[in-house]
């Protein structure tokens, strides 16, 4: 695909250097989100958040309001908001206001939480035949309204591979994404169970832009589906993939992206150890 973007943005390759292990909010929800003290007095100085805000839903604002006293103890970034989001809406629709509705709301929060970075999906919606580039376009602007937006306080913009073939809305195949990230110096958030049920080649992927990639969502699935399975839980080897990122990428963020409630307890807490355990507080 011929990618033609007015747009060039090159940013700092500054990298986070501590051996932080994180932890989306979406696996808590919002009535399990005030637990997220219990983890950071569990692994002092060990752990992080990636905030998913959910400001479609009433109760969340409310019950996130009692705990950022918690948040504001350990290091903190933002997920971009899904549910409502469309970055790939032209400007001026109803889409696109509802979406920067979303997007101003959570910057207030990301400024008061000193956030590292704002993670951006180019897309949620299903890729309908012959829009592909016209929605590549919208989100292009819209990256450079919220690089704005978020770079006013010193927040940074990571891009993420995003979308899958099974649910019709992958807007990039993995040679686009790495040629549109490479050509336009995005900082890259890999979510390697996107690129798993996709197919992608990972290492590959890994190796083409270790320069750039800034962290990693961690979770698995059976190699078609979004399943945001715990880490052994697909057909994905966690273990042979660690290996690579380590190797390749010994400083991006490592961030836990599971989004079902369930997962809370003992299995989120034996893969923080796990990860730990791979990741000693010790980077040598």
């Amino acid at each position: 695909m011929s990618i033609e973007i007015e747009y060039v943005f090159f940013y700092s390759d500054v990298m986070n250097t501590d051996r932080t292990i994180y932890i989306n909010t979406c696996v808590f929800g919002v009535p399990k989100l005030p637990m997220v003290g219990e983890y950071i007095r569990q692994y002092p100085g060990r752990v992080g958040f990636e905030i998913l805000p959910m400001f479609d839903l009433p109760e969340f604002e409310p019950v996130f309001e009692t705990v950022l006293s918690e948040f504001k103890t350990c290091p903190i970034s933002f997920h971009g908001p899904v549910y409502g989001a469309e970055h790939s809406a032209p400007r001026g629709s109803a889409e696109y206001e509802e979406t920067m509705w979303h997007v101003r709301k959570t910057a207030a929060y990301a400024k008061l939480l000193c956030s590292s970075h704002f993670t951006m999906h180019l897309n949620n919606c299903i890729v309908e035949e012959g829009r592909k580039q016209t929605m590549l376009q919208n989100a292009l602007e819209n990256y450079k309204e919220l690089a704005d937006i978020f770079g006013a306080f010193g927040c940074r913009i990571f891009l993420e591979n995003t979308g899958t073939k099974a649910n019709k809305n992958m807007l990039l195949d993995q040679q686009e994404f790495t040629e549109l990230c490479i050509s336009k110096g995005f900082e890259v958030l890999i979510d390697i169970g996107h690129a798993h049920a996709n197919g992608w080649d990972l290492p590959g992927l890994i190796r083409s832009l270790k320069g750039q990639i800034r962290a990693y969502h961690l979770h698995n699935n059976d190699g078609v589906r979004d399943q945001h399975n715990r880490l052994h839980e697909g057909t994905l080897d966690i273990n042979s993939l660690m290996e690579v990122i380590s190797l390749e990428t010994p400083e991006a963020e490592w961030i836990i992206e599971y989004i079902r409630q369930e997962q809370e307890g003992n299995g989120l807490k034996q893969d923080i150890k796990e990860l730990m355990e791979k990741r000693p507080l010790s980077a040598g």
